[in-house]
């Protein structure tokens, strides 16, 4: 049984208060990342047509009121009109941006926000309701799934890149493909692009390559936009590469076993930097700011914490053992929910879960053992107060900020029923509570 089951129960919880708000969006420009917008914009635009006639041009719409008898020999068309409008504005302008699709942007812009806010009045509870359930199908498992923001439709892979897509309302699956036709496979991770506009599927490869779909949810309409290989010039040992994006910035991060980060920036398409680790082991998870464009923090096989700042001249800001003396790797990192951007949580395979503030010392102000021996995954709701962590023993559990745990679910397989494997991943819903 597919870990899909887990993450459709995982619903938001909040309570914390938070200016919500991003930069103005950069222009667009030619590339074939058809719709890649370089931040997710939260700020409503004011409507450009405010006249009777539809004139976007303030000069225009400035001028002097023409008389009775110069309004009555004006023809009447609204072909007229619509020019008048058409040919005020700059022509020049990116493919998406037309009419429906602002109205559609600026419509899922209100419905996050008004998502928001009903997480902001919300407090952190116990969670008893299972939303949906069903068998992936996946021989291997699944190994990574998202839950998209504003339609019923959740997105998972195993290790084979067998990617499915399917409606939770009615389980049923809505489409199916590989993510590419060659022998050697292995996923890292499944990541959300543009998810205010037509939403982009980035597919990523254990071994560095990264393939982007559009029209992933449209049942054999996949349409793969580009590909690239995330570690040129680099060799990470094994099959270990990581990976995050960061929506603000464009930016795409991918390290793995290996002594360098490269920072992709998407919009250009281009490779824009290359990080020293400062570390002697690998990097075993990352994740990059929602806050702070060009700042992520990496987990590493040593069990230590570091935060980078493409923006400071020496790359790193901040470097903690919060799991120390334990030598088991780091299986996930995450910054804590809402607009702080100094606090992250990292999980460790011993189980124990640390909570970290930049701005003090490098020892963890709270700790919570979480699994004893057998953490494999862990979760961070972008603005609930709530995280979550799987372990190898088919559970899961739920915890406030605070430390108090406040759902543990357990899958028990029925009487001749499949066997049930670890948690290998978790996902909550970006705006649900």
């Amino acid at each position: 049984m597919g870990l899909t089951i887990s993450l459709i129960v995982f619903n938001a919880f909040a309570g914390i208060s938070m200016a919500f708000r991003t930069p103005p969006v950069s222009p667009p420009q030619h590339d074939y990342l058809t719709g890649l917008r370089r931040v997710c914009s939260m700020e409503f635009r004011p409507h450009l047509l405010n006249s009777p006639d539809g004139l976007a041009d303030p000069l225009l719409s400035s001028a002097a009121a023409p008389s009775t008898s110069e309004l009555n020999i004006l023809p009447q068309s609204t072909i007229y009109n619509w020019s008048c409008g058409h040919f005020s504005r700059p022509l020049l302008t990116g493919s998406d941006d037309n009419g429906e699709v602002t109205a559609r942007r600026e419509e899922r812009e209100r419905t996050a926000l008004d998502c928001i806010a009903k997480c902001q009045r919300s407090s952190a509870c116990k969670m008893t309701s299972q939303i949906a359930s069903w068998d992936t199908k996946f021989e291997l498992g699944t190994k990574s799934a998202l839950l998209l923001p504003f339609s019923p439709i959740v997105v998972a892979a195993d290790e084979n890149e067998q990617i499915r897509v399917w409606n939770y309302d009615d389980a049923l699956p809505v489409n199916t493909f590989e993510n590419h036709k060659l022998s050697d496979r292995g996923l890292s991770k499944l990541l959300l692009i543009n998810e205010l506009d037509e939403s982009l599927l980035l597919v990523g490869s254990s071994d560095g390559n990264v393939r982007i779909w559009r029209n992933y949810a449209q049942k054999g309409g996949q349409k793969l936009v580009t590909a690239f290989s995330s570690v040129q010039g680099h060799r990470a040992a094994g099959r270990s590469v990581v990976i995050d994006w960061q929506q603000q910035s464009g930016y795409l991060y991918a390290s793995g076993d290996m002594s360098s980060i490269l920072v992709w920036d998407l919009d250009k398409e281009q490779l824009l930097n290359t990080i020293p680790s400062s570390a002697d082991s690998g990097i075993s998870a990352l994740s990059a700011s929602q806050v702070r464009p060009g700042q992520f923090a990496a987990g590493f096989i040593d069990a230590s914490v570091r935060i980078f700042d493409v923006r400071t001249p020496d790359r790193l800001v901040y470097m903690a053992r919060p799991h120390a003396p334990r030598t088991e790797k780091v299986v996930g990192i995450g910054f804590q929910p809402g607009f702080d951007p100094y606090k992250i949580v990292s999980a460790s395979q011993a189980g124990d879960i640390q909570f970290l503030d930049v701005r003090r010392a490098a020892e963890p102000y709270l700790t919570i053992e979480a699994h004893r021996g057998s953490l494999t995954a862990l979760a961070v709701h972008r603005h609930a107060p709530v995280i979550a962590s799987g372990s190898a023993k088919q559970m899961i559990k739920v915890f406030s900020l605070e430390g108090e745990q406040l759902t543990i679910i357990r899958y028990q397989p029925s009487f001749m029923g499949q066997r049930i494997g670890s948690v290998n991943c978790l996902s909550f819903h970006p705006y649900k509570s």
